[in-house]
């Protein structure tokens, strides 16, 4: 990413100060008043850092929990790495806890999220009229607490509706249930995108991304708790795609280190390797590859299965970042380098990646390792400079494609799909059902943290496979409400199950 103002988390220094974002409680402004700091456009851009800044943590609690519950992640215990509490086996196996870590955790990212909108529409209510880009700016915040309400009905279903930015901690707010937690996400972004930038400056929310989260969220509807709703997600796809993005020519395009110049991307999560954000900071590669790849030494922690490596086709370009076999000491992306200095790993053993991989006491080259976002060989801990991508055209593509087959127009999606299949070198395929659909999102979107919605809206999702038998509960279609929050808000109900 080369120019993403937000990035810049000392924009806001000394100007707001953020409390603890489990209470969606937002200490405002004390000196700095809005009606006399917030008089241009840039300064309404500084009120909204904050409410960006919180995208970034999708990377880490929303992608780990979204992918190793799923078939596409897995994160074995090697010699005592990764053990982490035994949390990347409980997502596997889908034995996860009430008082699980990383769910408390996003349940905090997305409220914290939240929070900050909150904030920064009340901040911006207050500041002058004169400025002509207040509408947009409103606009925005609006829009981007709903997408943050949309992660957590994908996560947690029924949550608190809060759009206030104070609210009385004697009085937490009722919990509202999935289907009016998905109302409220569609009229907010219905009421925030005549607002909205088609094309906003790059980093912020734009009508596409607007109608990027109502495709999705209306191609999801009757999956959680809704009405089926294929027209409106084939009609919000239409207006994503007439938005002027275009496939990147090179599907790798998207994830190599400056990503920011695709204009395949609507909506990403900016990161720099040039400066020091905090923590998650890019670093999908770091948790993938062995400790001797690169001079950031990486993790050596998350791969894939054999299942999921094997029903790419040999030919298939997007196969490629998915690596196995003897591994070497220059880096080459996105397909590895097949030759000169073979690397060892740690005991002196050839550093050799296998297809299979138990997920505990695996040794250091078990498991098909995946950077496939570019690793960034001279940033410093793994701080890439690539940015995360949340909504790429190829994704709303699919989503229109799917829709279309659930609707009975089957011959109507079958151009959309071969024309994302020519892209990776593969053969058009004559036909498209839903099994091809889903098996074409797999080859599309693998580790971009859709997997686990993507099984659960087409029911495979509670199915067996390498380390983890069938499920017959469903409870893990939701993650269980935190222990802490039902704890401090007596009007909040668990989830079925935990």
């Amino acid at each position: 990413m080369k120019a993403n103002k937000f990035t810049v988390s000392a924009m806001l220094a000394g100007l707001m100060t953020f409390t603890a974002c489990t209470d969606l409680v937002e200490t405002p402004f004390s000196e700095a008043t809005p009606d006399k700091f917030f008089t241009n456009a840039a300064s309404f851009e500084a009120a909204l850092v904050p409410a960006y800044a919180s995208l970034r943590g999708y990377i880490w609690n929303y992608w780990n929990l979204s992918e190793h519950t799923s078939d596409e992640v897995q994160g074995p215990t090697r010699g005592g790495d990764w053990g982490d509490g035994g949390q990347w086996v409980r997502l596997n196996s889908h034995d996860l806890l009430p008082n699980e870590g990383l769910v408390n955790d996003l349940w905090g990212d997305l409220f914290g999220g939240v929070s900050r909108c909150n904030n920064a529409i009340a901040t911006l209510a207050g500041a002058s009229d004169a400025v002509k880009e207040k509408a947009t700016f409103v606009a925005e915040a609006k829009a981007l607490r709903a997408f943050y309400y949309y992660l957590l009905a994908d996560t947690f279903g029924g949550v608190p509706l809060v759009t206030v930015a104070q609210s009385d901690p004697k009085n937490p707010p009722a919990q509202a249930s999935r289907v009016e937690v998905m109302k409220f996400i569609e009229d907010e972004m219905k009421a925030a995108l005549p607002g909205l930038l088609a094309a906003p400056p790059y980093g912020r929310f734009s009508k596409g991304a607007a109608n990027a989260v109502l495709a999705k969220m209306y191609l999801n509807s009757q999956a959680w708790g809704g009405a089926a709703r294929w027209t409106d997600a084939i009609a919000a796809s239409d207006a994503v795609i007439a938005g002027g993005y275009a496939l990147a020519g090179n599907y790798f395009d998207n994830f190599k280190l400056q990503n920011d110049g695709s204009k395949e991307i609507i909506l990403a999560a900016g990161f720099a390797s040039t400066r020091d954000l905090g923590f998650p900071n890019m670093n999908l590669y770091m948790r993938t590859l062995h400790y001797n790849q690169i001079p950031a030494s990486p993790w050596n922690g998350f791969c894939t299965i054999a299942e999921v490596y094997d029903s790419f086709e040999a030919t298939d370009a997007r196969r490629s970042v998915m690596w196995q076999g003897q591994q070497y000491q220059d880096l080459t992306w996105p397909t590895m380098n097949t030759a000169g200095t073979a690397l060892k790993d740690r005991t002196g053993k050839p550093l050799a990646f296998t297809k299979i991989c138990p997920i505990t006491g695996a040794d250091e080259s078990q498991g098909i390792r995946v950077p496939k976002y570019q690793p960034d060989v001279a940033a410093p801990g793994g701080q890439g400079e690539n940015d995360f991508v949340i909504f790429r055209l190829a994704d709303i593509m699919l989503v229109k494609a799917e829709a279309l087959v659930r609707n009975g127009s089957a011959a109507t999606a079958l151009p959309i799909v071969n024309e994302i299949r020519k892209r990776a070198g593969v053969a058009a395929l004559t036909a498209i059902t839903l099994d091809g659909i889903y098996k074409e999102r797999t080859y599309e979107m693998f580790w971009e943290g859709v997997r686990r919605q993507d099984q659960i809206r087409f029911g495979k999702f509670l199915d067996g496979y390498t380390n983890k038998t069938a499920k017959s509960a469903d409870k893990v279609l939701l993650f269980p409400i935190p222990t802490n929050q039902l704890a401090s808000n007596p009007k909040l109900k668990q989830n079925p199950g935990y």
